[in-house]
């Protein structure tokens, strides 16, 4: 065979083997429209392509998906329950097993660092909980249910899966709880809760990879603040408390959600009135916080979600119902618009969902 002939072959070989996305796939929760919107993902140019309408009988909101990547759990808020989907990674679909009731509308839902627990925050009962996870994947039954107070916002539990921590924006607190990874059973720590200063309103949190520091955005304070946790007591304290807006913006604005990188170097929240992702460098000996700038996104954006690669930022606008994705400077950290596409009504979730 000659020279040509075998580049060639090995050019048609890359062309034939080499995928044409890349490993991911986008989830939307369309609230107003009560489906899941999937989209595939090439990360290299920040392109979303439609894939799938995935049609519902109530409202979602919050996502997560199991540890092990082979579920995905959808809180339907109109309908009090959470919904489970297998991945299947190779078709690159979502197959629907059941949905339960977990009599509340759970604003946040997450898993434990096991994955045998589901935790659940209800913000207009004011209510925690968790739910036992069967082997195969479908919620038990419950386990807990705290009283706490109104606006419920969030609730993860920490890196050692030793305690959990529920922002909650009525009454301006962080609730802090002991947490059971044998049977998943949630007890008030002591303190119940962290207050920071007057008017914050903490509303969603993000966990440093390394440091002893946990990030909350505070949904009417425009900002974030810093606290440091004792990884011993599993209680927080506030120490920084750092502006999401420009000096010049003066209009009303409240924050919706806050992501960290997997290095931990940036920190990342978003502005609803602003309508802008803001983000922040993250001092790597104290964790401290300095703004490196806003960037614009559809109008109101209630959810945005990092790739896991850390490379592709998308946002979605929850009052102009698109997406916008961003590509991701790993060096400064800011971020460069990559495309912009109408997506399902009321947007109230964006997950990326791993594929492999």
């Amino acid at each position: 065979m000659t020279t040509q002939s075998t580049f060639t072959v090995l050019l048609l070989t890359m062309l034939v083997t080499t995928p044409t996305l890349a490993d991911q796939l986008l989830c939307v929760s369309a609230s107003t429209d009560k489906q899941l919107v999937l989209y595939d993902v090439d990360l290299p140019s920040g392109s979303l392509k439609l894939r799938e309408k995935v049609a519902l009988k109530g409202a979602p909101g919050s996502q997560c998906i199991s540890p092990d990547g082979n579920r995905l759990y959808v809180s339907i808020r109109s309908l009090d329950s959470v919904a489970v989907f297998e991945i299947h990674h190779k078709q690159r679909k979502l197959e629907y097993l059941a949905t339960t009731n977990i009599t509340a509308n759970a604003a946040y839902i997450s898993l434990d660092r096991t994955g045998k627990t589901l935790l659940w925050a209800s913000y207009s009962s004011g209510v925690v909980g968790s739910y036992h996870i069967q082997p195969n994947g479908q919620l038990g039954s419950a386990i807990s249910r705290i009283q706490t107070a109104r606006c419920a916002h969030a609730i993860l539990t920490d890196p050692s899966n030793r305690y959990v921590f529920a922002p909650h924006t009525g009454p301006n607190a962080v609730y802090q709880f002991h947490f059971s990874p044998t049977d998943g059973k949630l007890t008030p720590n002591k303190p119940a809760f962290v207050r920071p200063a007057d008017g914050l309103e903490p509303r969603h949190l993000a966990f440093h990879p390394t440091l002893p520091i946990v990030y909350c955005d505070d949904e009417a304070g425009a900002s974030v603040t810093a606290y440091h946790f004792n990884r011993d007591t599993g209680t927080l304290a506030p120490f920084q408390t750092v502006s999401t807006l420009p000096p010049d913006f003066s209009e009303n604005n409240s924050c919706a959600d806050i992501e960290i990188t997997a290095d931990g170097r940036f920190v990342y929240a978003s502005n609803r009135g602003h309508n802008s992702v803001a983000g922040f460098a993250v001092a790597p000996k104290d964790g401290t916080l300095t703004s490196i700038g806003q960037a614009a996104t559809g109008d109101t954006p209630r959810s945005f979600n990092l790739s896991p690669d850390g490379t592709l930022l998308v946002a979605a606008g929850q009052a102009s119902h698109d997406l916008h994705s961003y590509h991701r400077d790993m060096n400064s950290g800011k971020l460069n618009r990559r495309s912009q596409l109408p997506t399902g009504k009321g947007p109230a979730w964006v997950q990326f969902i791993p594929l492999r």
